[in-house]
């Protein structure tokens, strides 16, 4: 009886594990997305930042 009770704990914990897992998954894979979202951002204003400058030098 304390084998079949421990085992059943022990597939109940197993259970909330994966779920934890799962939602961890989640998580990174959005903040993966997130940092992609602001790694182009930041390309974006690189080149805006280089642009102005020549703009600005061809101007002197």
């Amino acid at each position: 009886m304390i084998d079949e009770r421990a085992y059943e704990l022990l597939c109940c914990q197993l259970g909330l594990a994966n779920e934890e897992k799962a939602g961890l998954r989640k998580q990174v894979n959005e903040l993966i997305a997130r940092l992609k979202v602001i790694e182009d951002s930041n390309k974006e204003n690189s080149k805006a930042l280089v642009d102005t400058i020549n703009d600005l030098k061809d101007s002197l």
